[in-house]
């Protein structure tokens, strides 16, 4: 089983290509059509696709070209070199949302044609610049690992993608600028979401190894010198059979990259959790599932700070005995992303469908909402995109971002929406907000805003061509360490291939 490689696509700033549908620099739009439909695919009765050929200006800078074009029509990025980018001197008080829609209104969703690779389009609804920057076969896949794991790295330098669908699987460097391909990763690990980039050294990532022969050994990955060293071997608490895993809800380390948290099953086919800290290579274990107060079915999650764990609606003390707390929710397992809010301070940031049993620190819809933030440290609950804010129910099939580490407190989202909702692809009619989008939230009580930024028109789970897990159509969109950027995939119209694309937002600063 190897990985295989996914992909981006760019979108030029928001503040440097307008909303609205407002031109750029002068530049003329063309109009893309839709091929034919077949009877999995939109067949709507306009298709207006802006396709921009700019040479846009980054939105925060010194307004020098982040584009340009390359002569044939494309358009393509001038080269970075690599250069480093020392993203914990960028400014604190950018607002990624500047210029941005931010209404909670129903707007139509425009039929657009899949966008040419390589090429800039500019969102008809939100006025956000797109670009797709790989080109998928019929049936292939190419995409962000997961929404609660960083797809760059410390520095913003390398990317990480996954390649699935048609063949086999595995993990692709890029340039994390320029989104080149620059190593095809020989590693296999435990699951494909379970590559944790280093907070600190933006050349090393961590991963549990998957392979036959390393069943049990925690590796760390050097990009330039193209090779794991195992930091630990689990096999002794594990047994030589059991595979230890991030679990079904895996989320990264501490930021200090010191902590984290595993899951295995033993010989004796009972289930352990296992604590890691990498300073002291001390490991600690407690039994999980049977006889105990959690499922067999996650891991703990090591927190920000790393001085505690989550698990399963538990806030555990690092010894993974003491329960500090019990967070008032109703479903743990709903989907979420552990973070720390604008003040730093532990939390996870959960969509929610059903009422909070304690009613949410008195909300009015007890909790309910695209996004709810839980903070770990003090027990609180509080609604940051719900219908108390002005938005509709929860939209099915909606994912949280929140490892912006080097800017806490802002978290990306993706909604997809039921199957019978993808009408409004086709009827001209008002969508209910956040249908098919990507949006960011600023979930500081004191500057809160929530800004919504492209549709992404994927069918997710509800997908029927390409052959491919339709799983893999869902956006997971992934908000970049500095908080300047979000990836995210799109089977676009249920294409029959999933490709991958991103959104440069104020405060981004290309090389």
């Amino acid at each position: 089983m190897v990985r295989q490689f996914t992909l981006v696509a760019i979108t030029c700033s928001l503040l440097a290509c307008g909303v609205e549908g407002r031109g750029v620099g002068g530049h003329s739009n063309s109009v893309n059509t839709l091929p034919a439909a077949s009877a999995s695919t939109v067949a709507p009765q306009a298709v207006e696709s802006q396709l921009i050929d700019p040479i846009a200006q980054n939105a925060v800078g010194n307004g020098s070209s982040a584009y340009q074009s390359a002569g044939s029509g494309s358009t393509t990025l001038r080269s970075s070199a690599l250069q480093k980018v020392s993203l914990r001197q960028l400014p604190a008080n950018v607002n990624m949302c500047a210029g941005a829609i931010t209404h909670t209104e129903s707007v139509a969703i425009p039929a657009v044609a899949k966008p040419p690779f390589r090429k800039f389009y500019r969102d008809p609804a939100f006025g956000s610049t797109v670009i797709r920057i790989t080109d998928s076969r019929e049936g292939e896949v190419r995409k962000p690992p997961y929404s609660t794991m960083q797809a760059w790295n410390a520095d913003e330098s390398y990317l990480l993608l996954y390649k699935g669908g048609r063949g086999d699987g595995y993990h692709v460097i890029y340039d994390g600028h320029q989104y080149q391909p620059i190593q095809q990763l020989d590693i296999i690990p435990s699951d494909l979401e379970e590559v944790w980039w280093s907070h600190t050294d933006p050349d090393k990532f961590f991963y549990l190894s998957g392979f036959h022969r390393d069943i049990g050994t925690f590796k760390q990955y050097s990009v330039s010198a193209k090779r794991s060293t195992v930091i630990a071997d689990f096999s002794q608490y594990c047994g030589k059979r059991g595979e230890p895993t991030g679990g079904g809800d895996v989320h990264m380390q501490s930021h200090d990259d010191d902590l984290f948290g595993f899951r295995c099953q033993r010989d004796d086919n009972k289930y352990i959790m296992l604590s890691y800290r990498v300073s002291t290579g001390e490991v600690k274990t407690q039994l999980l599932g049977d006889g105990t107060e959690w499922h067999n079915w996650s891991a703990p999650m090591a927190t920000p700070s790393g001085k505690r764990f989550w698990l399963q609606g538990d806030v555990l003390a690092s010894d993974m005995k003491t329960i500090e707390r019990k967070m008032d929710m109703a479903k743990a397992s709903e989907h979420s992303s552990l973070g720390r809010t604008h003040d730093g301070q532990d939390a996870l940031f959960q969509v929610v469908f059903d009422p909070s049993p304690g009613g949410c620190n008195g909300d009015a819809h007890k909790g309910v909402g695209h996004l709810v933030e839980h903070n770990l440290e003090t027990g609180g609950c509080r609604p940051i995109i719900s219908e108390t804010q002005g938005y509709p129910y929860t939209t099915s099939s909606t994912h949280a971002s929140a490892v912006s580490y080097l800017r806490p407190g802002w978290v990306a989202m993706s909604s997809i929406g039921r199957k019978d909702q993808f009408d409004y692809f086709k009827n001209n009619r008002k969508a209910p907000a956040l249908l098919s989008e990507i949006y960011l939230a600023n979930t500081d009580p004191d500057n809160p805003v929530t800004c919504r930024l492209a549709h992404h028109r994927s069918y997710g789970k509800s997908a029927d061509r390409g052959g491919y897990h339709s799983y893999f159509g869902e956006p997971h969109a992934t908000i970049s360490p500095s908080g300047t950027r979000i990836i995210f995939g799109s089977d676009w119209y249920d294409s029959g291939a999933v490709d991958s694309y991103v959104i440069e937002l104020p405060g981004y600063q290309r090389p």
